[in-house]
């Protein structure tokens, strides 16, 4: 369709015009993907998951995460809504992905993490990236605090300790490092402190 044989002459001189060429309501995700490709997140990603997948069709790992982080950015809550991202047709191509995995994908892949793999993907995002985005600064003040995530279900380290909002809800009480000034949080903890041993 040539855009010049569909332009609506509106009131107030106001033109409407139709275009095949694909468009996004994300647009202002452009800036996001300009960032991530100026701090190298791709390079940091790949050398920090872990891919023992054997499928000739396999989606690329990267990718995969690539398109849950942008799908979180995007407001995404669930797994399910990295659908968000799919059904766009200019996202995946803004942040150069060759192709998008499904939900189901992307939760066995992740299902498969054990403990080990999730610290070393801290060790190396946290050893990739937080230099480049926090410049080093020997007047820095490093505040240490705890915070309270309570579960519902058997998740591993959880136990009944303190809990202020959900009283004998198992829970995590993971300890923080943030910096004192920017409240970049540095290094999370994952050890329960102020637990009741079970039994």
């Amino acid at each position: 369709m040539r855009v010049e044989d569909s332009v609506y002459g509106g009131p107030n001189g106001t033109e409407i015009a139709f275009t095949d060429q694909p468009i996004t309501g994300w647009g202002g995700l452009a800036v996001v993907a300009r960032f991530f490709e100026v701090i190298g997140i791709r390079e940091v990603l790949a050398k920090a998951l872990p891919d023992g997948r054997t499928s000739p069709n396999q989606v690329p790992v990267v990718d995969m995460v690539m398109a849950l982080l942008v799908t979180i950015l995007m407001g995404g809550r669930r797994f399910s809504h990295v659908e968000r991202f799919r059904s766009d047709p200019v996202l995946p191509k803004m942040f150069d992905l060759s192709r998008t995995a499904s939900a189901m994908t992307i939760t066995r892949y992740f299902g498969a993490f054990t403990k080990q793999h999730v610290q070393h993907l801290v060790d190396s995002v946290g050893s990739g990236l937080w230099g480049r985005l926090i410049p080093a600064d020997p007047t820095a003040v490093l505040d240490l605090d705890s915070t309270i995530f309570e579960r519902y279900g058997q998740q591993e380290g959880s136990l009944k300790g303190h809990n202020p909002r959900k009283h004998g809800r198992p829970s995590h009480h993971p300890i923080l490092a943030m910096l004192a000034g920017s409240k970049r949080i540095l290094q999370g903890i994952g050890s329960l402190i102020c637990r009741r041993r079970r039994g």
